[in-house]
């Protein structure tokens, strides 16, 4: 657990561009959250929670996030402890009023000289009507996956051609024809038919 102190800011600058630290760290010291920086996990790049019992709000994000996708999460989670204090919860999560909090505090830092071109471009988009998850957006997503450092074979599965093998933890599919966003893949053991996001990290089978 790292709590807000003046450390904290040094903290920020491993995972966050330089520029952005400090607004980061302003962020924290404002609202008085506690930030964990965790391992990994594959349901969620970071997440929020309310104050409860005496504590203070909570902000998570996983660790092996590049810089901006860092940002972009950190962002979206402190637009969600904004929202709360305002409203409570009388709105809904990723409702308007969660948009409207996302995009006012992304707006001190979404200027192109902390931004690679193409990836504040594709921010700009997805601010004008920001979703629940970054990974919605197919443009953002693979603007910052550019950004990641190299994680062994793993690709998008748009990226894999017609009835090409693939793992998903572990477990071998077989990718068959798009359906919109998601492309409907057979599991081989045990032929079940599964719609999976091609914005999907997979592992190819070589």
């Amino acid at each position: 657990m790292i709590r807000v102190s003046d450390r904290l800011l040094h903290t920020l600058e491993k995972y966050l561009p330089e520029d952005a630290a400090s607004y980061a760290h302003s962020l924290l010291w404002q609202y008085g959250i506690q930030l964990h920086i965790k391992k990994p996990r594959k349901t969620k790049l970071g997440d929020y929670r309310p104050p409860q019992k005496g504590e203070p709000h909570r902000i998570s994000i996983n660790n092996n996030l590049n810089q901006y996708a860092f940002l972009v999460t950190f962002l979206h989670e402190t637009a969600h402890l904004i929202n709360f204090e305002k409203n409570g919860f009388k709105v809904q999560p990723h409702g308007l009023e969660w948009k409207r909090e996302f995009q006012s505090i992304s707006a001190p830092i979404l200027n192109p000289d902390l931004f690679p071109v193409e990836l504040y471009s594709a921010l700009q988009k997805y601010l004008n009507n920001p979703k629940a998850s970054s990974c919605t957006s197919p443009e953002l997503v693979r603007a910052l996956r550019k950004y990641d450092e190299a994680d062994g074979d793993s690709v998008l599965l748009e990226m894999l051609p017609l009835n090409a093998e693939f793992y998903i933890d572990e477990r071998l599919f077989v990718r068959g024809n798009k359906m919109r966003s998601r492309y409907r893949c057979m599991e081989q053991s045990s032929g079940k038919w599964y719609f999976v996001p091609g914005l999907m990290e997979v592992v190819p089978k070589v």
